[in-house]
This record gives C-alpha cells, sequence and structure tokens, in this order.
C-alpha cells in the first residue's frame, strides 16, 4: 500500500497519487503498447537537454538512467522513434545519426512527444502550467 506512504489515509485519498494514476491513464489511452520503461525512457529524454527541441546523445540518456543497460535504452528508443519492420514505432522521438561518425545517435523529443509530454505536465502540474505567461509579482 504505497499510497499511505504519500500522505493518504485512505486509497486514492491523495490528490498526487491520482494525478498520477490519471497521467498513466492517458498515456495508456493514447498509446496502448507503451512500457512503463518506454515512457521512463520518453521523460529522460526530455529532461537531458539544456534546451527544448536539442538533440542528445543516447549515450547521455543512458548516463542519465542509473542501472538500465544502454542496449535496453536504445532498444526503447527505436520503439518511440520509427520502430522496426516488425513492429511500428509510436513517433514520439526523433533520431539522428552523426554524420562523421555513423555510430552515434542522437535523439529529442518529437512534436508529437511534446504534445503528450504536454498534456502530462497539465495533469501533474496544473498549477506551474497556469502560471506560464503570467505575469511575475514584485516579491519574485
Amino acid at each position: 500500500m504505497f499510497f499511505l506512504f504519500l500522505g493518504a489515509r485512505e486509497p486514492f485519498d491523495s490528490p498526487q497519487l491520482e494525478n498520477v494514476a490519471h497521467a498513466l491513464h492517458i498515456v495508456q489511452l493514447r498509446y496502448p503498447t507503451m512500457s512503463l520503461g518506454q515512457l521512463s525512457t520518453l521523460l529522460r529524454v526530455g529532461l537531458v537537454p539544456d534546451r527544448e527541441g536539442q538533440f542528445v546523445s543516447v549515450s547521455d540518456v543512458v548516463a542519465h538512467a542509473p542501472g538500465q543497460k544502454y542496449p535496453t535504452i536504445a532498444r526503447q528508443i527505436d520503439q518511440l522513434c520509427d520502430g522496426t519492420e516488425s513492429r511500428p514505432g509510436l513517433r514520439l522521438l526523433e533520431k539522428q545519426s552523426d554524420p562523421k561518425d555513423r555510430r552515434n545517435r542522437y535523439v529529442a523529443v518529437s512534436e508529437r512527444g511534446k504534445n503528450l509530454l504536454y498534456e502530462l505536465d497539465l495533469v501533474l502540474a496544473p498549477e506551474i502550467v497556469q502560471t506560464i505567461g503570467q505575469p511575475r509579482s514584485a516579491e519574485a
């Protein structure tokens, strides 16, 4: 009963847990084949770059994924991109190769992936999303 550790007295008495459950439900509805590992990798790709839309190396993504192996992350990235011949991808990430060294691969969140992440932001952090574009108070 992990929800008790979030301060809930009863199941789903925690607004944070309800928000997480709602966010996972959205992902499941939009992308029923997406695994929790793939969602985690998508979030990591979104968090690693310094600027939105910046491509990052797969090695950097792996470095920010403690306990995960390169082949696992690379396979998840393939599924989050275009997929394979036998299994179509989700097109939530874009992939590039380094023209000077084809062994180096880079990824960024695609427009489709950004839309999903923005939607999850609305569910998980509505108070932050509502303040975007609002004038700052004199105290800030």
